[in-house]
């Protein structure tokens, strides 16, 4: 393991690659005796490799029941190093990367990255194109703009919105999208649903999207949000943002670090960025299940960014589709439940509500320092959801 640890000292490694290594190694340093009774079985020669592959030995071959508790904050900060490390070397890739490498890249990530997901949403969204938001309904507004909703029934969305990003946080965004949605259709039309789109189309839909938002009490208009309806809009030409992607994106880039109300940078810096790679410029394929990746090829970069390997086991559609259904029927007088009756909320599933909860982007410090507290109250038979709430109205 040691030698394997001190591996990219032998490596021609950039000076981000360089910094990202030095901070590596000092996680490392505080967990190495969990570390060493770990097998080393592969030795990658670059650094994207070598990140991958001690990803894999920290996430999955150390004995979690041997580490130390005052550990445990050491190993999740050098996994999320390591996440972070991964992608900037994906998106760093590829700028010079052509459309047939990103096109096998594509399908080789397609199982961990759950791509025949995202290509149900992304066909449902081209369906709805032709309504305008305010012709759509609430449900549909919902999986355009990114929150999912229990009701978002798996037999009909048998997706997850989220995928690609989500805007829970986006108050001010529902708000609009619920009572004038003719505002943000205003603002979209300025962005062709075909052939090129300008500078000038992208600056006069920000112009509306603002003017959108200075309707409302003090509402500012976000960047992130925003590029989550232009990508869903035009799959071909945006991307969707969020605030855990933005600084592995614009190290790979070559960028100081976007803000998040940075609207003319998004696509200065970004989007111009993207055009100008090599996959994006190729010719549109004759293959029909190649196409439907081309036709999608911008908001598709979102593969370029690490995930988890049971990040596909975790979709909304399939927890919803999943979920143990409690079928009531009257007898006597009385009603009983048949088929699969809901058993009692163990400790485990309340770990698992609260923590599912607490793993949205931008969360306050409070939240996440109440979760102990979440948990018991969960235990006690109430929804996270309405804990959350609860807390919110206590300490926001």
């Amino acid at each position: 393991m040691i030698k394997f640890i001190t591996s990219p000292q032998d490596m021609r490694l950039s000076d981000v690659e360089t910094a990202q290594y030095d901070q590596i190694v000092d996680y490392v340093t505080e967990i190495s005796l969990n570390l060493m009774a770990v097998k080393v079985t592969n030795r990658p020669e670059d650094f994207l490799g070598w990140c991958n592959e001690l990803y894999n030995y920290v996430r999955y071959g150390i004995n979690m029941d041997l580490l130390d508790e005052k550990h445990e904050k050491p190993l999740q900060k050098l996994l999320q190093l390591l996440e972070k490390s991964i992608t900037c070397r994906q998106v760093k890739t590829s700028r010079i990367t052509p459309w047939p490498f990103l096109k096998n890249f594509l399908l080789e990530q397609a199982d961990r990255q759950a791509l025949a997901e995202r290509l149900r949403l992304l066909n449902y969204i081209s369906s709805l194109r032709i309504s305008t938001l305010a012709d759509m309904s609430d449900l549909e507004r919902l999986a355009f703009a990114g929150k999912h909703l229990s009701a978002h029934e798996p037999t009909k969305f048998d997706f997850d919105v989220e995928l690609f990003g989500s805007t829970r946080g986006a108050k001010a965004l529902h708000e609009l999208l619920q009572h004038t949605p003719s505002l943000l259709d205003d603002a979209l039309s300025a962005i062709p649903l075909e052939g090129e789109v300008s500078e000038a189309d992208y600056k006069e839909f920000v112009t509306r999207y603002t003017a959108a938002f200075a309707t409302l009490d003090k509402a500012k208009a976000g960047l992130f949000a925003a590029t989550r309806l232009l990508a869903m809009r035009r799959p071909d030409v945006f991307m969707v943002l969020t605030a855990p992607k933005v600084d592995a994106l614009c190290q790979g880039l070559g960028l100081v670090k976007l803000k998040p109300t940075d609207f003319s940078r998004y696509w200065v810096d970004i989007i111009e960025a993207l055009h100008r790679q090599p996959w994006f410029k190729s010719a549109q394929p004759e293959d029909v299940t190649e196409l439907e990746l081309w036709n999608n090829r911008v908001v598709l970069f979102d593969l370029f960014f690490f995930v988890d390997k049971d990040f596909a086991d975790k979709s909304n559609y399939l927890k919803l589709k999943n979920k143990p259904v409690v079928v009531r029927t009257s007898t006597g007088g009385r009603t009983r439940a048949t088929g699969v009756v809901r058993q009692k909320r163990t400790k485990e599933s309340a770990i698992e509500a609260v923590d599912r909860l607490l793993a949205e982007p931008d969360l306050p410090a409070y939240l996440q320092n109440k979760r102990d507290s979440m948990i018991i109250e969960v235990e006690k038979g109430k929804s996270a959801t309405e804990v959350m709430l609860l807390i919110r109205a206590i300490f926001g």
